[in-house]
């Protein structure tokens, strides 16, 4: 064990007086790494500035939108995890019918976004990692 670490020792100095930089590699990964990891805000900025077409909202929360208000007066208060237990007990419990109007609205907003989708790479301006269209999130004015 010794041996080896004075070969290793000797070897670094060598390494260092012929101008080698010690921590270079690890030094490399961790700026590599900084700047893909950008923020989430800066990936939102990205997408937003890539012109791809933001996902379409579902069903559920196009009733949640529509009765938001509802939600709030009824538990009293707008934060979001209260809002949201309650709409989805609600939602859970409509029959088809009801829920029929909001998914037919969701199916037609789908169908638009792939339309815009298929356009957005098309045009070249797909290459985006294959995990982006996954998020809800992107631009807010079309």
């Amino acid at each position: 064990g010794k041996d080896l670490s004075k070969l290793y020792a000797q070897k670094m100095a060598d390494f260092v007086a012929a101008g080698g930089v010690t921590g270079k590699r690890h030094a490399e990964k961790a700026e590599a790494k900084q700047a893909n990891s950008g923020s989430k805000k800066a990936k939102k900025e990205a997408r937003a500035a890539s012109g791809q077409p933001k996902r379409p909202p579902s069903g559920y929360f196009l009733y949640l939108t529509e009765n938001r208000e509802a939600f709030e007066k009824k538990a009293g208060s707008k934060s979001p995890p209260v809002i949201s237990k309650l709409s989805g007990k609600a939602w859970k419990a409509m029959s088809d019918a009801q829920k029929k109007p909001f998914e037919d609205k969701a199916a037609k907003a789908k169908a638009e976004y792939q339309k815009a989708m298929e356009e957005w790479k098309k045009n070249g301006d797909g290459q985006e990692e294959g995990d982006e269209e996954e998020e809800d999130e992107g631009e807010e004015d079309q």
